[in-house]
């Protein structure tokens, strides 16, 4: 009886031993466990770029916080504190993923040519910042605010741009028509987040609808330009051939004036000639009035002291001659 006790008692103690040596074994494994966790999570931290220094800290103390539960011989502490490290970065990324889609935007909103100064300015100022502020809350919403102001502003400037090219005399039909659909929809919006969705393809549709625009005002003033040089061409021509009409009439009146003029004279000399032949016809003045009979070799000029006065019906002396 006595020996079966002894072997009972030796059993039991061995079997303590095992179960104490298997426990002792268990802690180290989630200690090796915890400690890798710590690591881990020490290392993701890091990468978050946009992490308020506020969590930062708060991430940092819940480390070092994990590092003294590390040293404990409780494997239900370990095993709560590994499955809380796992879990703990959750709500650190979606910050960071939040923020980072924020100054994203705030980074390609600012180069937007329709930006005015000032919103520029706020989103400059917000990105400068993103590395390096102290409360998520507050920053997130100044991004907010940041981000909802200037996408008013931007609608607001690419409508109006819109609706200066649907006002130009010389926008082609179909992109008025295509322009004044995409405006309406803005028009319509319940809110400036559904408006802005539309933003990229009304400010693309406005900036080619302007270069359209211009082509075609070009080309309509080139037009224009040129059928008023050819009516001008053609007004100088139908005066120039009507001066030119005028000048030839001009011409062939005087010459016909002149003509007729010349054959008065003419004639009249003819007559003239004729009537002077006749009253001088032979050697006797048969004119009713005196005339002169100039010495030959002698003119009416230098006549004097060799001409003679013949009266009507006298007699022209030899070697004169009548002074016509």
């Amino acid at each position: 009886m006595n020996k079966k006790i002894r072997n009972l008692l030796a059993a039991t103690v061995m079997f303590s031993g095992l179960v104490t040596f298997g426990c002792a074994n268990d802690v180290k494994s989630f200690q090796t466990d915890l400690s890798k966790q710590i690591e881990t999570v020490d290392k993701q931290y890091k990468k978050l770029d946009y992490l308020s220094t506020d969590d930062q800290t708060t991430l940092k103390k819940e480390l070092e916080n994990s590092k003294e539960v590390e040293k404990s011989g409780s494997r239900s502490d370990l095993e709560d504190e590994i499955s809380h490290l796992k879990k703990i970065l959750t709500p650190f990324e979606s910050k960071d993923r939040k923020i980072a889609g924020e100054i994203t935007t705030a980074g390609e909103l600012r180069y937007n040519a329709a930006i005015d100064t000032t919103n520029k300015e706020k989103l400059t100022d917000l990105i400068a910042k993103s590395r390096d502020f102290s409360d998520y809350e507050s920053f997130e919403q100044a991004c907010q605010t940041a981000l909802m102001q200037t996408k008013k502003q931007l609608v607001e400037a690419v409508s109006n741009q819109a609706n200066a090219a649907i006002g130009s005399t010389y926008i082609p039909q179909t992109d008025k028509v295509d322009l004044t659909a995409i405006l309406e929809k803005v028009k319509k919006a319940e809110n400036i987040t559904i408006a802005y969705s539309y933003l990229s393809n009304l400010q693309t549709t406005t900036s080619q609808v302007v270069l359209r625009t211009k082509a075609n005002e070009s080309k309509i003033k080139a037009a224009e330009a040129k059928a008023e040089a050819d009516k001008k061409a053609a007004q100088a021509a139908a005066e120039k051939a009507k001066a030119d009409a005028d000048r030839v009439a001009q011409e062939q009146a005087q010459a016909a004036q002149a003509a007729q003029a010349a054959q008065a004279a003419q004639a009249a000399q003819a007559a003239q000639a004729a009537q002077a032949a006749a009253g001088t016809s032979g050697s006797i003045n048969n004119t009713n009035h005196t005339k002169w009979a100039v010495e030959d070799g002698y003119n009416w000029h230098n006549r004097k002291g060799h001409s003679r006065i013949i009266p009507p019906g006298g007699s022209l002396p030899p070697g004169y001659h009548w002074q016509v």
